[in-house]
């Protein structure tokens, strides 16, 4: 499903839970999101995961990406791309946040 930044909050990703348990016959919901800006790239845990903050709009999105560490170097601040992911609720020093978990990344046309 393509949703924007507008469309994603925590309320929504909580309501996602009612879906669960997740596994083979009922899979976990996958969004896309086309044209979001890099504002933030880097490789993590030696390089193997990228973490990336992107922006749409006024809007901002946490994204990691699991072994995908590599991509670190083939993307640029600045640059426009699409992503596939699930987006989960990340807890860090208390503050919740959506992110999204990228099952995959390109360029935007």
């Amino acid at each position: 499903m393509l949703v924007t930044l507008k469309d994603l909050d925590i309320a929504s990703v909580r309501e996602l839970k009612k879906l669960e348990p997740f596994g083979e016959a009922n899979r976990m919901p996958t969004f896309g999101i086309k044209n979001l800006k890099i504002d933030s790239i880097r490789a993590l845990t030696d390089g193997k995961h990228l973490k990336l903050r992107l922006k749409e709009d006024n809007m901002n999105i946490d994204a990691i990406g699991f072994n995908l560490g590599e991509l670190a170097t083939e993307y640029k601040l600045g640059e426009k791309i699409d992503i596939v992911g699930n987006l989960e609720i990340n807890s860090y020093n208390g503050i919740d946040s959506v992110q999204i978990n990228i099952k995959d990344i390109t360029k935007s046309l």
